[in-house]
């Protein structure tokens, strides 16, 4: 994954409805990310095979992942094209924002946080 700056997600957050999208914006207003990567454009159907794997086989103990089903039906009723998955880092969560090629449009947005004892 390339490093890149966290304003380049920011237009297609704006123009999502992803409750975790508006999320991650609040979130952008107080404080930038400790890091920021993309990764290259790769088809719409293997991102939609590989998240779809990925959430079949579930979290980890100590990680919760919010976001699955709007983004498997967004990756799935998306015309054909490339994804880009940007990672945004934070002390204590993970962003997956899920974008076209263009980075105009956010498919999705994927939340993972570290639980703690007793979450």
């Amino acid at each position: 994954m390339a490093s890149i700056s966290a304003s380049v997600v920011q237009s297609a957050l704006h123009a999502s409805i992803d409750p975790l999208a508006g999320d991650l914006l609040a979130r952008l207003r107080q404080q930038e990310p400790a890091r920021a990567r993309a990764t290259r454009a790769y088809p719409r159907r293997a991102a939609l095979e590989l998240y779809r794997r990925k959430a079949a086989k579930g979290d980890r103990p100590w990680v919760r992942t919010e976001g699955y089903p709007g983004l498997l039906a967004a990756l799935k009723a998306a015309p054909e094209g490339e994804v880009i998955v940007h990672g945004l880092t934070f002390a204590d969560v993970v962003y997956l924002v899920f974008t076209d090629r263009d980075r105009q449009n956010c498919l999705g947005v994927l939340r993972k946080r570290r639980l703690t004892r007793g979450t």
